[in-house]
């Protein structure tokens, strides 16, 4: 009742706004859009230092591909940043219950009602999905690819397990923990490591970039195929009927 009274009012207050004033919000948005399109036309061709200098310096990163080579090596700072907040998100979402730290990571279920068309379809796709997976992990040092790609990919896999309903995940367990936090202690590892040798973080040694490259995308790609799979399971979350219903019924005559 209190939704239906909140959402009555703010329509209320939509319409009782002045007509002078829509008008004079429409020519504004009206006026910055035209000077946002005239800015676009006059705007000449830029130059591109950046480019030029990443492209000058390719053949030190360890990877053809330029995006990896900033995201990994020249901006590396960025990218283990990026990895730690998702990090955050996945604790602030992460189940609180110590009791399911002993159970498996993964449970096999006994679904109350099988769809023999998906689990064979199951069966075909996500293999391929892992390989696919794999492969663009591998790639992304020449083409375009990484551990973003292909733990969005990984993730996509486990959801369908869970949808398939044969399946079970819990981020309680050792492993799965293990899982949230390995791509960012392997980048923090790597990180520190190269000290020794380069004298600054993440500053790769130029004969060991491309394999160090490799070893963090590797964690990096299980964190966040872990990580997508936590958030889609915090989400399944039923929706409220009760405001629903209350609504149509207020609205019928």
């Amino acid at each position: 009742m209190f939704n239906n009274l909140t959402l009555g009012r703010s329509a209320q207050h939509k319409a009782d706004l002045p007509v002078g004033v829509l008008f004079m919000v429409a020519l504004a948005i009206a006026a910055a859009c035209l000077f946002l399109t005239m800015a676009l036309i006059d705007f000449g061709p830029a130059e591109q230092p950046l480019v030029t200098l990443v492209a000058s310096h390719l053949e030190q990163s360890g990877v053809e591909n330029p995006v990896t080579a900033v995201l990994l090596n020249f901006r590396s700072y960025d990218t283990l940043l990026e990895v730690a907040v998702l990090l955050i998100v996945a604790l602030a979402v992460m189940p609180a219950n110590s009791e399911q730290s002993k159970v498996r990571f993964i449970s096999v279920l006994v679904p109350t009602e099988r769809s023999f068309v998906l689990e064979a379809f199951l069966r075909w796709l996500l293999p391929a999905i892992v390989v696919t997976s794999g492969y663009l992990l591998w790639t992304g040092a020449a083409l375009p690819g990484g551990a973003f790609q292909a733990g969005a990919l990984l993730a996509g896999a486990g959801i369908l397990l869970l949808l398939a309903g044969h399946h079970s995940f819990n981020f309680n367990a050792s492993a799965a923990r293990l899982l949230l936090v390995v791509g960012l202690a392997v980048f923090l590892l790597v990180g520190a490591a190269v000290i020794l040798s380069s004298g600054i973080a993440l500053a790769y040694p130029q004969a060991w970039a491309g394999i160090l490259i490799l070893v963090i995308e590797v964690a990096a790609t299980l964190t966040i195929a872990a990580i997508l799979v936590l958030l889609f399971c915090a989400l399944q979350v039923e929706a409220p009927r009760a405001n629903y219903e209350g609504l149509i019924k207020e609205e019928r005559p």
